[in-house]
């Protein structure tokens, strides 16, 4: 919270799952299904990005996509979009906003496949990457996947979360629907630390939180506190392995304590 009040902005991205697996929009038994009451996806973005937001001071969201195949592709999957259309400026207005741009989405993107992350790490580390920061400009990252199931480039993802892992930047992978979620225990890194072929090292940090959604459904506060546990001390041991310190608090902070 120091570095909060100091002036660290905390930016935020979700991704959200679109393949073909997650069910039929229309069905009632999809993941997907339009009613927002049996929307797992809607129900896991609101109560997550409901405590994210108040860390974000613009309140603006930066919404991407992946598995759907987006007009005029119909026949290929894209394994990152922009949901608002624009991949050069995806940020959408809050969780409202997160809402209602995916409420489109699901009426003008098929659901496709395969399940792919590496893309969506990817440009979200590029992104990163491109504001440095430092103690004048400080700034941290988090990144909320939302998805159903086994990914189909384990590899590839791993590498991205590597090079993630040395940028201040935290992942949480919210698994929605009953599918074998074993890959997802495997990056959350916990029993042992990720190690990339392409870069030939390991992780620099744990980075990857696992959340399976079902566990938590049921308890909106304990899905939050769940979701939210491992990012306090990654943007600590991030902040403090580049000897980032807090900036004092403005005295408008100090009187609203």
């Amino acid at each position: 919270m120091e570095y909060v009040f100091g002036g660290c902005e905390v930016d935020i991205s979700i991704a959200i799952d679109f393949t073909l697996s997650n069910g039929d929009p229309r069905d009632p038994g999809s993941l997907h299904f339009f009613d927002p009451n049996r929307n797992q996806y809607m129900q896991a973005v609101r109560n997550v990005g409901n405590i994210l937001q108040f860390y974000n001071s613009d309140k603006q969201v930066n919404l991407y996509g992946f598995g759907g195949a987006i007009p005029p592709y119909v026949n290929r999957a894209s394994h990152c979009f922009a949901l608002n259309g624009d991949i050069f400026n995806p940020r959408v207005n809050g969780i409202e906003g997160v809402m209602q741009c995916y409420q489109h989405a699901l009426n003008t993107c098929r659901l496709y496949g395969p399940t792919h992350f590496a893309d969506i790490l990817k440009e979200v580390n590029n992104n990163v990457s491109a504001e440095p920061v430092t103690q004048y400009n400080q700034k941290f990252h988090i990144l909320v996947i939302i998805t159903d199931g086994v990914i189909n480039d384990m590899n590839r993802t791993i590498d991205e979360i590597v090079r993630g892992s040395e940028l201040p930047m935290a992942i949480i992978i919210v698994g929605v629907g009953d599918a074998d979620f074993s890959s997802m225990e495997t990056l959350d890194g916990d029993d042992e630390a990720l190690y990339s072929q392409a870069y030939r090292k390991y992780m620099a940090a744990d980075i990857v939180q696992f959340v399976p959604y079902n566990d938590f459904k049921h308890n909106p506060h304990l899905l939050a506190k769940e979701t939210l546990m491992e990012v306090p001390s990654q943007l600590l041991n991030w902040m403090r392995k580049h000897n980032i310190t807090p900036h004092a608090r403005t005295e408008e902070q100090r009187r609203l304590i």
